[in-house]
């Protein structure tokens, strides 16, 4: 048994060194992205006595939107004045994307400004999986309807499935975590027929932490990685994960499909197979975090509900159709050697994300 681990482990390892180098194609990274691009720029505007800037940036993330709009976050400025007192109306809307966020402000001659976030259409952010060269439409008028303020303010939105892999940003990944996607909820359902034959002792139904031991625990995300390996027959594309880590400042960015996608098209990446793996744990309540080693992105969970031991699972095993238990002894060794060799790049905790109100962005 322990040769076989041992072949598992080397295995694993080679596939690593192999990612390291594979391209897919669709797959975008850049050394660096020049700020210039992600500056705010400001679009100001003068119809006496109201004074109004708006400051947008030239360019945004769009699977970050959800959580900027959870976590009120300035994205969109306006800034205003007047030299009597006057009562207007904003109206603000990503062209294509969004509805329209009307706000009443009250304006003096002490320069003020407010940030307008207007809400997503959903169906129409599904739809972005490329890149959208549209605008920030910005209507100011009184309440008499007399127009101070027009534009439409260049605006380019990323791809919903465009991670910016940065250390500011190492948190968003969650957002392509998806516990409530009705697809999550079938896999759930269809894990739930792999556990009598988990190895002893398993829970009776995927019950997450409750009156569940440590060894019930790694029978349910073993559960869970053998129906992606039995009933999805999911396939691993081999894929070099861009990111350097939080003390590096190196910026790249990544195509990286949600975890419904993946299932209806059988095959994922690293980092795509992690983030599948996660939602259905988190699903379940468990805790989950996603591991970064150079180049490459595996699960790790929670195994107490206290975060203080964690177990681990690689999806490069599926394509050697391995069985979750040994997948789960092999990541354990892989995780243990990156560890005393202090190559980890990172390991991102989804549910600190969550606090840090970054939701699943669908």
């Amino acid at each position: 048994m322990r040769i076989r681990f041992t072949i598992l482990l080397l295995t694993t390892l080679v596939l690593f060194g192999l990612s390291g180098g594979y391209v897919v194609e669709g797959i975008q990274s850049y050394s660096r992205y020049q700020q210039s691009n992600f500056a705010n720029q400001e679009h100001c505007g003068d119809q006496p006595p109201v004074h109004i800037c708006v400051r947008v940036p030239a360019a945004i993330f769009s699977a970050y939107y959800p959580a900027y709009v959870a976590s009120q976050f300035p994205l969109f400025t306006i800034e205003y004045s007047s030299s009597s007192p006057i009562t207007l109306v904003v109206s603000m809307s990503i062209v294509g994307l969004s509805q329209v966020q009307v706000q009443t402000i009250n304006v003096t001659t002490t320069l003020q400004s407010a940030s307008i976030l207007p809400p997503l259409i959903p169906q129409n952010f599904r739809k972005l999986t490329f890149e959208d060269h549209t605008s920030l439409r910005v209507q100011v008028t009184d309440n008499s309807k007399h127009l101070y303020y027009l534009n439409e303010i260049p605006l380019v939105l990323h791809s919903r499935w465009l991670m910016q892999w940065t250390a500011a940003n190492r948190l968003k990944i969650a957002a392509w975590v998806t516990p409530n996607d009705p697809a999550i909820g079938a896999l759930v359902l269809k894990a739930a027929g792999h556990l009598p034959l988990e190895p002893p002792p398993v829970p009776t139904a995927m019950v997450g932490y409750s009156k569940a031991s440590a060894k019930q625990v790694i029978a349910q995300v073993d559960a869970i990685y053998d129906a992606l390996r039995a009933d999805y027959k999911i396939r691993y594309l081999q894929e070099s994960v861009p990111y350097s880590g939080p003390g590096n400042d190196s910026v790249a960015t990544q195509n990286i499909k949600l975890p419904t996608e993946v299932l209806q098209q059988r095959r994922g990446m690293c980092i795509e197979l992690a983030l599948l793996l996660a939602s259905a744990v988190e699903h379940i309540g468990l805790h989950a975090e996603i591991v970064i080693i150079p180049g490459h992105a595996f699960l790790g969970v929670a195994v107490t509900p206290d975060d203080k031991h964690f177990e681990y699972w690689d999806a490069v095993q599926v394509n050697n159709n391995v069985v979750g238990d040994s997948a789960n002894v092999a990541t354990d060794e892989v995780y243990a050697l990156n560890a005393r060799q202090h190559s980890i790049v990172d390991t991102i905790l989804i549910s600190d994300a969550r606090n840090a109100n970054i939701d699943a962005m669908l």
